[in-house]
């Protein structure tokens, strides 16, 4: 037999026994897939208990969280079964370059890609905070701090310049870097994890959403801006006790404006006191401060404290009265007094 003919059918064999071994590669590899993707659906579906009543738990996911990290921590807290099986689902969906920090209800019941699609979506568990009126951005702080929202050191320094939160874009036109007084006084549900910046936007825009379009339409009334409505009506906010005070107290403020006359409001001294008294002394009246309405005759250049909407609509409806003093009964109520040597025998008659 001549030569090439044994070389063609030698060809032949090698190619027939190569295109076997190639579909036996593929049914192996095929084979090998499908249980693969078996397996990967058993863990899909199978959740760590069958008890369906067992309690969700609170699992909290910190920034910086890798899928490896998330998915050990759901192991340690007896959610998961095959840590190794389910971080290998968490990158084939894509999951873990998702995550989101916050703190998550997730029961040992659910599925892992019930799972992994409560993280995915970012179903954070929210909290309810209350933020009270007349509040200052130190005190909100604080109490954000205490429940676990924010860190303090750096809401105050966000808090108290704007641009570090906004940019050279801030919602409002403010002459001063503080957002005092515009961190509105409102029960809001925040998340853990959730940034500082955020807090603070939210506040922000809950003051936009609900001061503004109540107050826009008096501003073309008053001479004042807005800015000096909110500064006035926080040092109202800080002065009154008995709401029906509230428009009285602001109508001796714009009095004394008028005429320029010293405020002489002891918030705005307590203000910018060191010391954390109720009580204001004669030598607190020596402050040099701009927020001094003893010293200066005019209004401080911001807000002292966070006003809530019926102290910036007494502002904006003040009393018509001619009252130019009023002194404190002790009872949350105050006298008021029109000329100077009633407010004298006012101050004797109550024991000052």
């Amino acid at each position: 037999m001549p030569t090439t003919q044994v070389n063609s059918k030698f060809r032949q064999v090698i190619n027939k026994r190569t295109a076997l071994l190639m579909v036996r590669f593929l049914i192996i590899c095929f084979v090998l897939g499908f249980c693969l993707g078996s397996l990967l659906i058993i863990i899909a579906v199978e959740p760590a208990s069958q008890n369906p009543n067992v309690e969700e738990q609170l699992i909290t996911i910190v920034p910086g969280m890798s899928g490896r990290d998330v998915t050990q921590l759901l192991y340690e807290q007896q959610l998961i079964k095959r840590p190794n099986l389910f971080h290998g689902l968490l990158r084939l969906t894509k999951a873990d370059q998702r995550l989101k920090a916050g703190e998550y209800l997730l029961s040992a019941s659910m599925r892992p890609l019930q799972i992994i699609g409560r993280l995915n979506a970012g179903n954070i568990v929210t909290h309810k905070v209350m933020i009270p009126e007349g509040y200052q951005i130190k005190e909100i702080a604080a109490l954000l701090a205490e429940a676990g929202f924010v860190d303090e050191n750096r809401f105050l320094t966000l808090a108290y310049n704007a641009t570090l939160v906004y940019g050279d874009q801030p919602p409002l036109d403010l002459p001063i870097e503080s957002l005092e007084g515009y961190l509105f006084p409102d029960t809001y549900r925040f998340a853990k994890g959730q940034s500082e910046e955020s807090i603070i936007k939210h506040m922000v825009d809950r003051f936009i959403t609900v001061v503004t379009p109540v107050i826009e339409p008096y501003l073309d009334q008053t001479d004042l801006t807005l800015h000096e409505v909110v500064t006035l009506a926080s040092i109202v906010e800080k002065e009154v006790v008995v709401d029906e005070e509230r428009p009285i107290v602001a109508g001796v403020y714009l009095n004394r404006l008028r005429i320029n006359m010293p405020l002489q409001a002891d918030p705005t001294v307590r203000y910018v006191m060191t010391e954390n008294r109720s009580r204001v002394l004669y030598r607190d009246l020596e402050i040099d401060s701009p927020y001094n309405t003893y010293m200066y005759n005019k209004l401080p250049p911001g807000p002292i404290a966070s006003p809530g909407l019926s102290s910036i609509l007494a502002v904006l409806e003040p009393a018509d009265v001619d009252y130019l003093y009023f002194v404190a009964r002790g009872d949350g109520t105050h006298q008021f007094s029109k000329t100077y040597n009633e407010h004298l025998q006012a101050r004797k008659e109550l024991g000052y």
